[in-house]
């Protein structure tokens, strides 16, 4: 099974922002740089970021074949055309997601990849900061604000592409995939850590 990782940068200023966020992007990159499962490829897509583009560019070259970098023009913040770029460029048989100020434990795609099956897409709990480590998140896909872009991976085959929405972007792409496709199971927790918070309770920004 392989895997495409989806991962938009744009690092301008915009309300709720993470803070540090070149080196949060650099970490989220070495995250995926020291997973335990080798088959993946990572697809940065720059929206519009011209310092996206200036960080990224290195590790690229470094890393060939396993690290694409994509710019588009700057779209608006929800627009789905980001991550879609993605899609359409992934070689993977798998799509999952990350998000720049995120990171990933070595043992993600491991997990996902162990229990994914003939699913046509797959559920699985994140973890997030207590104020004194990280704890799994009991997400559900079912209820507006308890699940994300971290909570879920589908195969590339499902042709499922994310729509112009607003905050809750990622809740209509679940129940998009759940509309496509009843072939799914939620799976054990995997490694992704949601490393920003902007709004109560538990707002952090690590």
């Amino acid at each position: 099974m392989t895997f495409s990782i989806i991962l938009p940068s744009y690092l301008g200023e915009y309300k709720n922002a993470a803070s540090n966020r070149e080196q949060k992007l650099i970490r989220a990159i070495n995250s995926v740089l020291g997973q335990s499962f080798s088959d993946w490829e990572l697809i940065v897509v720059s929206d519009g970021c011209d310092r996206t583009m200036e960080l990224v560019t290195p590790l690229v070259y470094e890393h060939l074949p396993k690290i694409r970098l994509v710019k588009i023009e700057k779209q608006k913040i929800w627009n789905g055309t980001v991550r879609n770029a993605g899609i359409f460029l992934a070689d993977g048989e798998i799509i999952t997601y990350l998000d720049a100020d995120d990171k990933l434990g070595s043992n993600h795609l491991q997990i996902i990849n162990d229990n994914f099956g003939d699913s046509d897409w797959v559920f699985f709990n994140d973890n997030i900061w207590n104020g004194n480590e990280f704890v799994e998140n009991h997400c559900n896909m079912d209820v507006k604000g308890m699940c994300g872009t971290s909570n879920f991976a589908h195969r590339k085959s499902m042709n499922a592409y994310w729509k112009d929405a607003t905050y809750l972007h990622d809740f209509i792409m679940i129940k998009q995939l759940q509309s496509m496709s009843s072939n799914y199971k939620v799976i054990p927790c995997a490694e992704y850590y949601v490393m920003h918070r902007p709004s109560k309770p538990n707002k952090y920004d690590i």
